[in-house]
């Protein structure tokens, strides 16, 4: 079997992905040496993997997943990190440089998942606090390996969203859980697989945005920026609830790269 003949069954990203995992190829790689022949032990190995598939996301399978050109240890406790998310730390990134510039600020994460969002930030900004927080232990362990890996000093605590935290922060992050407990659209896999505490929420999603909002001036700096991720449908009752506890913010909604509302920027300015 080569690679050509499996690449020339129209295999979907995540049997692309297992195969690259097994060559350790690359996607370009795998196109330049499409005439190699797989080993039998090679090929034994993809089909194990791609019988997995039926059942389980192929990062939870390698244990593995990418985001922002980096690679991440991830497990069944946690959010797959998705590129919609990329695009929210991108976008707070270019918020924090344009107003904070040098300036040493505290970054609050909240619901840090795998710890993706503030690992990133930190990488991004070295001259920055940052505190993570998550309601799940397992959920931490996962980020504080992950932190290590990658070598930044980040303060992890188990708290449910912000609950005693003492300190005040200039920028807020959080792309908490926002799916409709009833929504019939999810992706059956990502629903039988992934952890249900980081994807669904009551009040038609907005649960958490209220949660985090409601009580978030205590704190805050005087300038400061939250940056949520949030629904496609969501924006407006969002901006809604920010202005019914932040009323003197500056709100911003923004699209992804699909052109549908995915995030929101509260800024006090």
């Amino acid at each position: 079997m080569k690679i050509k003949d499996i690449l020339d069954n129209n295999i979907d990203n995540e049997q692309k992905l297992a195969l690259e995992q097994v060559l350790n190829l690359s996607k370009p790689e795998l196109i330049v040496n499409k005439d190699r022949e797989l080993t039998k032990k090679e090929y034994k190995k993809y089909q194990k993997i791609n019988k997995k598939l039926k059942k389980e996301p192929i990062q939870y399978i390698l244990k593995k997943a990418y985001f922002y050109n980096n690679e991440f240890y991830v497990n069944k406790h946690v959010l797959i990190p998705r590129p919609e998310t990329e695009v929210l730390v991108e976008k707070t990134n270019n918020l924090i440089n344009k107003h904070f510039k040098n300036q040493k600020i505290n970054i609050l994460d909240i619901g840090t998942g795998s710890g993706v969002i503030a690992i990133t930030l930190k990488q991004l900004n070295t001259n920055t606090n940052i505190t993570a927080t998550d309601i799940s232990n397992k959920a931490l362990k996962v980020a504080r390996r992950n932190s290590i890996n990658k070598r930044t000093k980040i303060k992890f605590i188990k708290t449910n969203l912000y609950k005693g935290l003492c300190e005040k922060y200039d920028v807020i992050i959080s792309n908490p859980p926002y799916i409709d407990e009833k929504s019939t659209t999810i992706e059956e896999k990502v629903k039988k697989t992934e952890p249900k505490i980081a994807l669904f929420a009551k009040e038609d999603g907005l649960f958490y945005y209220r949660e985090i909002l409601k009580n978030i001036d205590k704190i805050l700096r005087k300038r400061y920026i939250i940056a949520f991720e949030i629904g496609e449908n969501q924006g407006k009752k969002i901006a809604e609830i920010a202005r019914e506890y932040l009323p003197n913010s500056k709100i911003v909604i923004e699209k992804d790269y699909n052109g549908f509302d995915r995030y929101i920027f509260i800024k006090g300015v």
